[in-house]
């Protein structure tokens, strides 16, 4: 008589909820989900596995729109090209050199860049605004002698014991010229960063005169600046191109992302909402888990949730065999009922030791099977069974130890069952006290 009483009390009580719920002032509603901060309830273990679902999904949204200028001047960069994090060899990313021109002025220091072993091929594909100055040899503007400036920009300081001279080479180039005092810096990149070089372009015969060369330093220039700008305008447009076949393509795999995770892991109320309006429910979800999990629909996942919230642990089913099924161990086999004596068809088992804040979970089936449970009345234990309608049958602390069990280790165990639609994770847990 004592339970039959709890229960016209416990529906009393749950529908009074419903009615607060549904006419709360302000509340807002998106269809039958409402996610007023007070009334937040977990619909599905969606909130769960949205994070996992999305998280690698986030990294492939980055896209390089770094432009062309400014990857010049980032030594992370060579030429446009990202360097990786995990480069081994320099000569990868540094594909230029400067080499002694010994055909000029013996008394200056005349330099070029180098187009032999291999140098002419990357010198022209990647930096192709160099063939302005086709022709024509560099004049270093400064003080060095040969071997000082071949130390200083062309070779590397090697080891006493190698025989081959290390060349310095660079990533990039950007030439600048000072119409005033008709003098070119060339303005050098590798991965340590960047060098100057000051200096005028003369024609590599000697007969021609360096006055030859200044009258035509405006129109190489300026065609240097054009082959440089149709190399950034090319670059920009490319970077453009790709970025939009990458977030079409992206807009398109998310759209088929979202629609297989509503489809895998949604309820049916937010299969309604909206993608803003599921994020926004996401998200006080999120930031009132506790009180949302206990006003959720008292399914396994979302009791066992519950427990974890609070620190219960789950532990692991012993695998006994039937050689091992005898008084030593703590297992019997179990069948279910309702108090009436019907035979109850069990899906789900979970038996919850509030000792030792453990719990232990058992599969059943949709038809009437022996589960194998391990009963310890040393603690303080309570039973929860998921019948196939989704109704639960339970047991409590009282009932747990009262179970009687034959001389072959069976059980004929019966649950007093609530109806899936008037209970919640909460109302559940309360009257388990666990």
């Amino acid at each position: 008589m004592r339970r039959f009483l709890y229960f016209i009390s416990f529906f009393i009580t749950f529908s009074c909820y419903c009615s607060a719920q549904e006419n709360y002032d302000g509340a807002k509603s998106y269809g039958k989900i409402n996610v007023e901060n007070k009334n937040i309830k977990i619909y599905s273990q969606a909130y769960m596995h949205y994070p996992h679902v999305f998280n690698d999904f986030d990294r492939t949204l980055a896209f390089d729109t770094t432009s062309f200028e400014e990857r010049f001047f980032d030594t992370t960069y060579a030429n446009t090209t990202k360097i990786d994090a995990d480069y081994q060899f320099r000569r990868i990313y540094e594909i230029l050199s400067l080499d002694i021109f010994y055909g000029g002025n013996k008394e200056e220091v005349w330099f070029n860049f180098k187009k032999n072993d291999g140098y002419a091929a990357p010198l022209i594909r990647y930096n192709p605004e160099i063939t302005a100055f086709t022709g024509m040899v560099w004049v270093f503007k400064g003080n060095l002698s040969r071997k000082e400036f071949s130390k200083k920009y062309i070779f590397r300081k090697r080891k006493f014991f190698l025989k081959r001279k290390e060349r310095i080479n660079w990533s990039d180039v950007r030439i600048y010229y000072d119409n005033n005092a008709q003098i070119f810096t060339l303005k050098l990149k590798n991965l340590d960063g960047f060098t100057e070089i000051q200096a005028y372009p003369r024609y590599t015969s000697v007969s021609r005169s360096v006055k030859e060369a200044q009258e035509r330093y405006e129109k190489v220039f300026a065609s240097y600046l054009k082959k440089l700008g149709k190399r950034k305008s090319k670059f920009d447009k490319s970077i453009t191109k790709r970025q939009q076949i990458h977030k079409k393509a992206l807009i398109k795999y998310d759209e088929k992302l979202w629609a297989s995770f509503q489809e895998n892991y949604m309820s049916e109320e937010e299969k309604k909402l909206s993608r803003e309006e599921w994020l926004l429910y996401y998200d006080i979800v999120i930031a009132n888990e506790i009180k949302a999990m206990g006003n959720a629909e008292p399914m396994i996942e979302n009791v066992e949730r519950s427990m974890k919230i609070d620190g219960y642990k789950i532990k692991p089913n012993p695998f006994i065999t039937s050689d091992q099924f005898n008084e030593e161990n703590a297992m019997t086999k179990t069948l279910y009922q309702k108090t009436n004596s019907d035979k109850v068809a069990i899906t789900q088992v979970l038996v919850v030791d509030l000792t030792n804040k453990r719990y232990q979970k058992y599969s059943g089936s949709k038809g009437i099977k022996t589960i194998n449970v391990e009963l310890n009345k040393n603690n303080d234990c309570v039973l929860l069974a998921w019948l196939r309608n989704g109704d639960i049958g339970y047991l409590t602390m009282e009932d747990f130890n009262a179970i009687e069990i034959n001389e072959d280790r069976e059980a004929m165990i019966s649950l007093e069952i609530i109806k899936r639609k008037m209970a919640s994770v909460q109302t559940i847990r309360n009257h388990l006290n666990f």
